[in-house]
């Protein structure tokens, strides 16, 4: 668990269940995300996926991968972020998150939460190195995360079919040396 000024970043619980459903469900938030073709899922499919997947690959877990649940303070759960690809001989790995509480955009729990998981990535798990991917027409995550210091380090054009659209996806990258300088 890390906590900051306003958030606190945990494992997955089942409580979660019933949110994620719901955001897993939401066309919008699913157009930014890499679930598409967009397809309803049952409350049974949501949680396989949070016991299969969020709850085993938590803080805890010796894995690739992290799954984190984002709550405010007061317990509210508004998001879910990764740390993916942990490659521990290279040290670098993936980041990704995304506030599924709509009606919090816009209130600075995203760059609160990216903060916070570039440190962790950095000063706990030792990265030299953090990737992360976004879509060319999320104007906001780009935003956000050059406003946070990383840079684009690629294209891979028309990588992904957005609503009858092929889309580039940005590559984005931040190096310790880079970050600790800030």
């Amino acid at each position: 668990m890390i906590k900051t000024d306003r958030l606190i970043l945990k494992d997955h619980t089942k409580e979660n269940l019933e949110k994620l459903n719901s955001w897993f469900n939401d066309k919008e938030l699913s157009f930014y995300d890499d679930e598409e073709p967009f397809t309803l899922q049952d409350l049974d499919e949501t949680e396989q996926y949070l016991v299969n997947k969020l709850i085993s690959s938590g803080f805890n877990a010796n894995k690739n991968i992290i799954h984190i649940a984002i709550h405010t303070k007061e317990g509210s759960l508004i998001g879910y972020c990764m740390i993916a690809l942990i490659d521990k001989h290279n040290k670098k790995c993936k980041i990704g998150l995304t506030i599924g509480e709509k009606s919090q955009w816009g209130n600075g729990y995203g760059k609160e939460t990216l903060q916070t998981l570039i440190e962790y990535c950095f000063s706990f798990l030792g990265m030299n190195r953090i990737t992360a991917e976004i879509f060319s027409m999320n104007k906001t995550s780009i935003r956000l995360f050059e406003g946070l210091g990383f840079k684009k380090e690629g294209t891979i054009r028309k990588s992904v079919l957005k609503k009858s659209e092929y889309v580039d996806e940005y590559i984005y990258g931040l190096l310790y040396d880079e970050w600790k300088t800030t």
